[in-house]
């Protein structure tokens, strides 16, 4: 699992690649709360790369989102893969997380346009 990430005025981007179970979500739980430390408004997590989650990883984006969503803003997910998709939809985080299709339509929502200009 690695995570790369971009801190916009706005906006904070991170890249999510590889695989997320019980052995690498401690991990991403620190990083990924790290970000939504210092992120203002919004952190997108580019799941473009992720090619497999289980329910430790999957808690871990739920805990972020919350605590983004209780400090004012917002935690969005896009690029999701078929199989990554599939395990939202399974498990209806689909309806209680923000995703997006892919990394454009989710900057066009949600970022302003000095932050997709950087």
């Amino acid at each position: 699992m690695t995570l790369e990430s971009e801190i916009l005025p706005d906006l904070t981007l991170a890249k999510l690649s590889g695989q997320v179970d019980t052995l690498t979500a401690a991990e991403l739980e620190m990083k990924l709360g790290d970000l939504a430390e210092v992120t203002k408004r919004a952190l997108l997590v580019d799941c473009s790369d992720l090619t497999y989650i289980n329910s430790a990883g999957l808690r871990v984006f739920l805990i972020v989102a919350k605590k983004m969503e209780t400090a004012g803003g917002l935690c969005a997910f896009c690029s999701l893969t078929p199989n990554v998709r599939l395990v939202f939809e399974t498990i209806g985080f689909d309806r209680i997380l923000k995703l997006y299709e892919n990394r454009a339509v989710a900057l066009e929502q949600i970022a302003p346009p000095q932050a997709q200009a950087a």
